[in-house]
């Protein structure tokens, strides 16, 4: 039972499922429950100034003081905050309730000036979890919205705060660009860990014997599997941003958009790559287990086909013929060694058999390749 909680907690880890409130007109913000308070970090920039801080509410932000605001939300607990965002911002309703309820597949919404971009992260952990990130972009403003922060979102913090890159002289599309590209990027270091576990299951398959390396095999697949549900929509919405017109993009910065969906397509690539060589995997654990199953029944047909001329001796030997009625009638039973001669037929009968199947390389592994091996090396008889 808590096998089947612990299987059933980490599909819904993977791709939640939606329950909000049944026959809601369509924009309702309704709060799932158990959904975390949102907190609110400000960070306003241009070429030559960074103004990060903590906020307590949407009132605090005041736009047009910088080129470019960007409000990270971390939590999707309180209805109020997102609709102040979007009176705020000019925030489409039905982009706000996608943004707050945390099922997105990854796509692309335009609503005129603003756009709004929603795509699922890997999170840092052992198992695979993936997170939803929306994205609401106008032309001088990005609003991010998480369950909670990820590695993806501070690596851009960080680079505004140290100034590296075009990130400061760039404009709010292209910091869209930038989280949109870091998100894509951090699906590789997933797929070598599988890459590495993968080849780690190959080197010990001939081990393997038992439903632990089935199982390891089977983790593997169906993280993948979740990967390419995720993979191939994010694929299209990140296309769907580099040809596009008009809108909040550039078109400088839809060329930068056409390096991350060659991104994608890369991920996409190892991800295949990864399905077929736990596929092969597959196969070789099954052939393995085959090989071996074929071994054992082999060693117990030897040892059955030892004593069959034994179980004979012993049967013959043990017929009640009666030796007074004529002298043909068993003689050896009168014999003062006939239990020795009896023992010793049945040792020179079971010894004969094993050099027998010595002889052709039965009894020990690789044993008949050897032998074919040296028929060959001999050549024809003349």
């Amino acid at each position: 039972m808590a096998k089947k909680r612990r299987r059933r907690s980490r599909r819904s880890a993977i791709m939640p499922v939606r329950r909000d409130t049944l026959g809601a007109p369509p924009g309702t913000l309704s709060v799932g429950p158990g959904a975390k308070a949102p907190t609110l970090r400000l960070l306003a920039y241009g070429p030559s100034a960074l103004d990060e801080r903590r906020i307590g509410n949407v009132s605090e932000i005041q736009r047009g003081t910088a080129p470019v605001t960007w409000v990270d939300v971390e939590g999707t607990g309180d209805a109020e905050t997102f609709r102040q965002l979007g009176e705020l911002f000019g925030l489409h309703p039905l982009a706000l309730e996608d943004a707050i309820h945390l099922h997105q597949r990854p796509k692309v919404d335009e609503y005129g000036a603003t756009a709004f971009i929603a795509l699922r992260m890997p999170a840092s952990g052992e198992h695979l979890e993936l997170e939803q990130l929306g994205i609401f972009l106008g032309h001088d403003f990005v609003v991010t919205v998480v369950n909670r922060d990820n590695p993806c979102l501070e690596v851009i913090r960080e680079r505004l705060r140290q100034a590296r890159g075009r990130v400061r002289n760039a404009g709010a599309d292209y910091l869209a660009y930038a989280i949109a590209d870091a998100v894509v990027d951090s699906y590789f270091p997933l797929f070598e860990r599988y890459s590495d576990l993968l080849d780690q299951v190959e080197s010990q398959i001939p081990q393997l014997v038992d439903r632990r390396g089935v199982a390891e095999i089977y983790a593997v697949r169906h993280d993948l599997h979740a990967l390419r549900r995720i993979l191939w929509p994010t694929r299209e919405a990140i296309a769907q941003l580099a040809r596009g017109e008009g809108g909040p993009i550039t078109p400088e910065t839809r060329t930068f958009l056409r390096d991350c969906h060659d991104h994608t397509i890369q991920l996409l690539d190892l991800l295949e790559g990864c399905r077929d060589l736990a596929a092969s995997l597959m196969e070789l654990h099954a052939s393995s287990v085959s090989l071996r199953m074929n071994e054992v029944m082999k060693v117990l047909t030897l040892i059955a086909t030892i004593f069959i001329p034994l179980s004979f001796i012993t049967g013959l030997y043990g017929m009640n013929f009666d030796t007074s009625v004529s002298p043909l009638n068993m003689p050896e039973l009168h014999w003062r060694h006939g239990y020795p001669f009896a023992l010793g037929l049945m040792l020179l009968t079971a010894g004969g058999l094993l050099g027998y199947f010595w002889r052709k390389g039965w009894l020990t592994s690789g044993g008949a390749r050897r032998a074919a091996t040296r028929a060959e090396e001999e050549g024809p008889s003349p």
